[in-house]
């Protein structure tokens, strides 16, 4: 399944994987990180992963914009306090959202339009998530400088080099063998080895569907234009702390959203795509498959729950107010 019985956009914190997100997502991904990352695979690199992201996102904050020790002190109690929100009050959110998709896989009752509700629940988690590290991003652009912007747009550039690269080579053919890659992997996770006629599907679609690449590229570069100017905003015009915040939840809102332009219908319809190959590869799939998807959602609402934190910890409401 392209998006699979999770969804995720392609330019998430999980399809991103293979390349480095901005700075803005990379602290908000902290906790989004919680309820996706696992779809990553192996569950103890999922709990590895999810306990150590403050440090992650601190060091690639530091590899964009090289940070000094004031910086690096703001950062690092921003992403603790934020990581230790999200842990005790998102992840039940995300365990009830997968057992809801499991009792409906279960029931075989899954179509487009199933999938299609599913992805835009996923999205839906971000907006908590941009509510709380608004302020935090917000606190921290206005400390940053002319040379570290400077040094931002440039990691920004090579990062999207790479990925154009990687992801959109300028032959059809092997844009379309990315793609199948791309489509057979994702499905291989949620469903394990495929069948020849799932395979054969999945680069018959590859092949048909519109290239989509360049309008999600597109999309991207939108985001990171706008991160450059909320930041340069607020470092220079120095707002209040309310409107700073407002401001930059107003970017963070975006990675959950197709950006209003001349290609919003494409990716809309891209999107629609994904939730039409999905159904189908899901409606032909083998008993021996459906029991592999149940166990991978089972696995990953054991590994969201091993996650919360105690009952102390939960209790205390000082975690969530930094």
């Amino acid at each position: 399944m392209v998006d699979a019985v999770v969804p995720v956009h392609l330019d998430d914190p999980i399809a991103q994987r293979q390349s480095r997100p901005a700075l803005a997502r990379r602290v908000a991904a902290v906790a989004l990180a919680a309820g996706l990352a696992v779809a990553a695979g192996c569950s103890m690199v999922g709990r590895l992963g999810y306990d150590h992201l403050p440090t992650l996102a601190a060091w690639r904050a530091d590899s964009y914009l090289s940070l000094n020790a004031e910086q690096k002190a703001i950062a690092s109690r921003r992403m603790e306090a934020l990581h230790a929100w999200h842990r005790s009050t998102q992840l039940d959110d995300y365990a009830a959202l997968l057992r809801e998709i499991q009792r409906t896989v279960a029931q075989g009752d899954v179509d487009e339009a199933r999938i299609r509700a599913w992805r835009l629940a996923m999205f839906e988690r971000w907006r908590p998530i941009a509510d709380r590290a608004a302020p935090a991003v917000a606190e921290f652009a206005v400390t940053l400088d002319p040379a570290q912007m400077r040094r931002l747009r440039d990691e920004m550039e090579r990062d999207n080099a790479k990925l154009r690269r990687e992801w959109m080579p300028e032959d059809r053919s092997e844009r379309i063998e990315v793609r199948t890659k791309r489509y057979l992997d994702r499905a291989e996770l949620f469903l394990g080895t495929l069948t020849a006629e799932q395979r054969q599907l999945a680069r018959r679609l590859a092949a048909e569907v519109p290239d989509s690449e360049e309008q999600w590229f597109a999309q991207r570069l939108l985001r990171q234009q706008d991160l450059v100017a909320t930041f340069d905003r607020i470092r220079t015009e120095r707002p209040d702390a309310a409107t700073a915040s407002a401001w930059m939840r107003e970017h963070l809102m975006r990675y959950a959203q197709v950006r209003d332009g001349p290609g919003r219908p494409f990716s809309e319809s891209s999107l629609a795509a994904s939730d039409a190959m999905s159904a189908r590869m899901l409606a032909i799939s083998t008993p021996r498959q459906r029991q592999h998807l149940q166990r991978k959602l089972q696995e990953w609402i054991d590994l969201l729950e091993s996650l919360r934190p105690g009952p102390t910890a939960r209790s205390t409401g000082t975690i969530a107010t930094n």
